[in-house]
């Protein structure tokens, strides 16, 4: 490994990576809640669009738990 490679952090890594996440989540809710409009008359479209948001706020919430469960994972000075 040469002197000059940047310097490595799993805390660094880990925030970035779960705001990156989290950013995807939000913009996928966002998103999927913009498409009701278009399935006025569809009401199977509708229940798998609901269906979807269900999922995606899930998925945020699990990303919250392990932050939240795991915030030794996310300190920068943790050695």
């Amino acid at each position: 490994m040469s002197d000059d490679s940047a310097p490595f952090s799993k805390a660094y890594v880990l925030k970035t990576t779960s705001r990156h996440m989290r950013r995807s989540i939000d913009i996928s809710i966002r998103k999927t809640f913009d498409r009701m409009k278009d399935f006025s008359e569809d009401n199977q479209k509708k229940i798998e669009v609901m269906e979807t948001l269900d999922c995606l706020h899930k998925m945020r919430k699990m990303l919250d738990d392990f932050q939240m469960y795991n915030q030794h994972l996310f300190a920068e000075n943790q050695e």
